[in-house]
């Protein structure tokens, strides 16, 4: 799927992901440190099926894969998406590791909030680690509430995480 038109914000804009973006998205959710509490899994857990998805992202038909960028120069900072399901839009986001701490992650929420609102949804899920105390916190400060408890698994690896379900109303 794809956006209409980038979303601008006061540092930042995010636009469609292309062929281009692989390499700088791979090499944040592979890496041990930045994508730790990611389902993405560490390089050498990358199988044919998983590449093959991975070199398809521009043409999902089920959500919106997304690229977040400096205004001035360009740099990506990060990657994000957003999945419909009827009214309700489940959001993720990742935030290199060279620009944690510096407000990106909360820019980056807030925009996809507000485009959501702008598409017609009337609600936003995300799903963090409880051990990822920085995402949980960063959740909070956007005004999501903890809906749920859950679970997930790292592609084809032995790692598991028990999570929450966020979920912010618009």
């Amino acid at each position: 799927m794809k956006l209409k038109q980038p979303l601008l914000g006061e540092r930042i804009v995010i636009r469609d992901y292309t062929p281009e973006d692989l390499a700088f998205s791979t090499d944040m959710w592979f890496d041990p440190e930045n994508g730790k509490y990611l389902s993405d899994p560490t390089r050498e857990y990358v199988d044919e099926v998983f590449q093959r998805a991975l070199d398809g992202l521009q043409d999902s038909k089920d959500g919106y894969y997304l690229i977040a960028e400096l205004r001035s120069g360009g740099e990506r900072i990060g990657t994000c998406c957003a999945f419909p399901d009827k009214d309700v839009y489940d959001i993720g986001y990742c935030i290199h590791k060279s620009r944690w701490k510096q407000g990106f992650g909360t820019e980056v929420v807030n925009l996809l909030m507000s485009w959501v609102r702008d598409q017609g949804g009337t609600a936003v899920t995300a799903e963090a680690a409880e051990e990822n105390r920085a995402s949980c916190a960063l959740l909070e400060k956007c005004g999501f509430a903890v809906v749920r408890e859950s679970s997930f698994k790292k592609y084809h690896m032995d790692v598991s995480f028990d999570s929450f379900i966020y979920e912010k109303k618009l």
